[in-house]
């Protein structure tokens, strides 16, 4: 079993169903990999959490892989198609899986802002349950299971300042994704668009695609809802490639389908506004193992 840490957003409710074809019970051996990735999150250099093991119960009960050395994992390293491997290669039995829990070190997990200050990063429940993904998949004899797990920090964290004490909450929303069946959308953003009179070059703005399951015309963001508005799945950020001199974004691990992208700036996704400004909407169609190019 492999086991990878994507950053593209820290997401813990969500459709958590996966399944590898065809086995209702117990039977021999499988393989499983499983990674971690993350949706961006704006104001921070670093989020790092400490992982020291993962948890699967499954057809024989619960099965522990205890890490033999804490895995320090920054989750704004593993962007766009990126991941960082929790467990490789192990061995499971085939069947079904109910739940899916990531053991984590809340002692050694910390943020550091866009100054460079370092401060603890709370991770509640986390010393008692771990992060829990608490649905089902499927796991065939002699097949690969091949996961990632999603971290849509954008959306999961908070800032406390109770008590004169400054710390930042992780409330995750994880996604389990099957990497059998994913594609990727990748493209350019123009330097001169405009996101409600604010050209995503400006200060003010860090500009980010946001993704939408479906065909969708009321955008929500991940913090500012609208009246019949659809919240966003998951999105990249747009950057500058230096060698190019091309504003670029890259949406991994996304099932096969149809979505709708647009471009904001993501640093008023803020709580308490009440609106959000988006580009003119894109739709792409994703197919597995294939990287749809949508412009702006």
């Amino acid at each position: 079993m492999s086991i990878k840490i994507r950053h593209p957003t820290l997401l813990l409710a969500g459709t958590l169903f996966a399944a590898l074809a065809g086995c209702n019970g117990s039977g021999s051996d499988a393989t499983m990999n499983l990674a971690v990735t993350d949706t961006p999150v704006d104001g921070a250099q670093s989020v790092v959490v400490a992982f020291t093991g993962v948890d699967l119960m499954g057809p024989n009960g619960q099965q522990s892989f205890a890490f033999s050395t804490e895995q320090q994992i920054d989750l704004l390293k593993q962007q766009g198609t990126n991941s960082a491997s929790l467990l490789a290669g192990v061995t499971i039995p085939a069947g079904n899986y109910q739940w899916i829990r990531l053991d984590i070190d809340a002692a050694n997990s910390y943020i550091i802002t866009s100054t460079g200050a370092k401060y603890p990063l709370s991770i509640p429940s986390s010393s008692q349950t771990g992060l829990k993904l608490v649905s089902g998949f499927t796991v065939a004899q002699g097949d690969v299971a091949d996961f990632v797990i999603d971290f849509n920090l954008r959306q999961s964290i908070t800032l406390s300042n109770s008590g004169g004490i400054t710390t930042y909450i992780l409330n995750p929303a994880l996604r389990l994704i099957n990497m059998q069946q994913v594609g990727t959308v990748s493209g350019t953003v123009s330097s001169s668009l405009g996101i409600g009179g604010t050209l995503i070059t400006a200060t003010t703005c860090s500009p980010a695609v946001y993704v939408y399951p479906g065909t969708v015309t009321i955008l929500d963001g991940f913090n500012v809802s609208v009246s019949g508005g659809t919240a966003p799945l998951t999105s990249a950020t747009v950057s500058l490639n230096n060698t190019s001199g091309s504003y670029g974004y890259t949406v991994g691990f996304l099932a096969p389908g149809t979505y709708t992208l647009a471009v904001s700036c993501a640093a008023n996704d803020t709580a308490g506004a009440t609106s959000l400004a988006f580009s003119a909407t894109q739709a792409a169609t994703v197919t597995a193992n294939t990287t749809t190019t949508v412009n702006f």
